[in-house]
């Protein structure tokens, strides 16, 4: 396997990590949930679904550059890679906020409102607390910091690697492509 990792560029390499850190990311939540028993809030969700799209992403930039061994293809699936890490890290550090009660989260993560929407009223709903744990409750922590916290860690981590991979490529394409005669930019 090691030998295959040896054989990617630097910017498929970057969404390899970014597709297995993504994915234990998010089997870490769910057996969270389902093992230990804790019940994800709003916020937890949505970081989740951060983590979804980067995986999704990361798996269709390695596909498309190993099919297309194209380098803009590359640099665009990494950057928009990066792009998903920089709102999972936005996310993340909202969420830590709340948590440390910098600031209050919104009004659907204060927990004990109705389990169920009512459609009559559906604006009125949704400005109502969800049935789930408030956005403030640390349910976890390991050294002092919660699940958000380490999630702001390893978004703001995989922003940098997937940024400066497609920093990388894309000045690579472009010595690549300013080299060819009769090329001019």
């Amino acid at each position: 396997m090691l030998q295959s990792l040896a054989k990617l560029s630097f910017t498929e390499r970057a969404l390899a990590v970014s597709l297995t850190a993504s994915a234990t990311l998010l089997a870490g939540a769910h057996l969270f949930e389902h093992v230990g028993g804790l019940v994800p809030c709003i916020l937890c969700l949505d970081q989740r679904e951060a983590h979804w799209t980067a995986a999704g992403v990361a798996l269709a930039g390695l596909v498309a550059a190993r099919l297309f061994k194209s380098r803009l293809g590359a640099a665009a699936a990494v950057g928009a890679t990066s792009l998903v890490y920089a709102v999972s890290a936005g996310l993340a550090f909202y969420h830590t906020g709340v948590e440390y009660e910098f600031w209050p989260g919104p009004a659907i993560c204060a927990a004990g409102g109705p389990a169920i929407v009512d459609l009559q009223n559906l604006a009125a709903s949704l400005s109502q607390p969800a049935d789930a744990p408030s956005c403030s409750d640390v349910q976890w922590t390991f050294l002092g910091i919660s699940m958000a916290g380490y999630n702001l860690l390893a978004s703001v981590g995989l922003f940098a690697l997937t940024m400066g991979a497609a920093l990388t490529e894309t000045r690579a394409a472009r010595e690549e492509r300013n080299s060819v005669p009769g090329v001019t930019t």
